[in-house]
């Protein structure tokens, strides 16, 4: 196993991250066996070019969470209990429902009882979760409207949305977060977040995100002489849209930049275009030209993609477990 395979140095995500984020998907994902072996600190840091303190630190988060097991003398190892693919974790959730229903069958309740009992503890859960102050804190409208929509598919909970350059101006930003139950950010504005409310680094939460595979899959499909639109609500989401074709060696591919809150006129700025990248869900229809314009852009071969830039699967679980578990507290 090739440990290394996948992790960028050139990324906004630290090399430790994304060390945990593979590692993680790995072992839960069935990829490797519980009990196989992980290369020592220092080989792994001499492979992937970083200081020993890196991987050190991945390592150790990784204990923590209960994806590796540590044994003196012997080396770093994929736990026993990570080792649990999709699958399993199935299994078990429908081996635990059997045993409920078979629980509450000998008590002499009848199965829509059963039934009905399910439901309310389902609602009194959800309930819970509408009442779970989150916030979420990001540099661009655009990416926190993703993220909410990703908890709100995984776990039901809302979120609030505050930009980091409204977080830098208000006069007291620890006051302002102290409400919160959890507060989301990036890993690439963890420590501004934290600079702005050092007393909260307990509730802080640090997610890893990356362009989702679907979004580099059809830029990674264009041919060098497409010719590019950027159409988003804020400079900074299309600066993150311009990071990623830069990587594919199309940014020389832009032609024509415009914020939706300017409404340019669609005419125009379709003109010429083979694609346009916008942000997940953004409504065109009120654009000037949006009828004329559209139809025959796509009548020409030209096509929107929803650019999105998304939490990675190993930091939505350990999200999703750091809710449930100050539900439970």
């Amino acid at each position: 196993m090739d440990w290394s395979e996948g992790i960028d140095r050139t990324r906004d995500v630290p090399v430790y991250r994304q060390v945990i984020e593979r590692v993680t998907r790995l072992a839960r994902s069935g990829a490797v066996a519980a009990g196989e072996r992980l290369p020592t600190e220092r080989e792994l840091a001499d492979q992937l070019g970083v200081a020993r303190g890196t991987i050190t630190r991945a390592y150790e988060e990784l204990s923590r969470e209960g994806i590796l097991e540590v044994v003196r003398g012997s080396g770093t190892y994929i736990a026993q209990s990570a080792g649990a693919s999709t699958a399993g974790r199935k299994e078990r959730a429908m081996d635990l429902i059997d045993e409920m229903i078979h629980g509450m069958l000998e008590l002499e309740f009848s199965l829509e009882e059963i039934r009905t009992y399910v439901q309310v503890k389902i609602l009194e859960r959800e309930q819970q979760l509408r009442e779970f102050n989150l916030a979420g804190i990001d540099c661009n409208p655009e990416a926190m409207t993703i993220y909410e929509n990703q908890l709100l598919y995984v776990s039901r909970s809302w979120m609030h949305k505050i930009l980091l350059s409204e977080l830098k101006q208000h006069p007291a930003p620890e006051t302002l977060l102290r409400g919160f139950d959890l507060i989301l950010t990036t890993s690439t504005h963890y420590r501004e977040v934290l600079d702005l409310a050092p007393g909260l680094k307990e509730k802080i939460f640090q997610a890893a995100v990356s362009t989702s595979p679907e979004t580099i899959a059809s830029l990674a499909s264009l041919g060098h002489k497409s010719r590019i639109a950027l159409l988003t609500v804020s400079p900074r989401f299309a600066e993150v849209i311009e990071q990623k074709l830069g990587q594919l060696q199309l940014s020389s591919n832009i032609v024509r930049r415009a914020l939706i809150g300017d409404e340019p006129d669609l005419i125009e700025f379709l003109a010429d275009v083979d694609l346009v990248i916008i942000p997940p869900g953004v409504a065109l229809d009120h654009l000037p030209g949006y009828r004329a314009a559209l139809p025959r852009f796509k009548e020409a071969g030209g096509w929107l993609l929803e650019f999105t830039h998304q939490i990675e699967r190993g930091s939505l679980i350990y999200l999703e477990e750091r809710i449930s578990a100050l539900l439970t507290q």
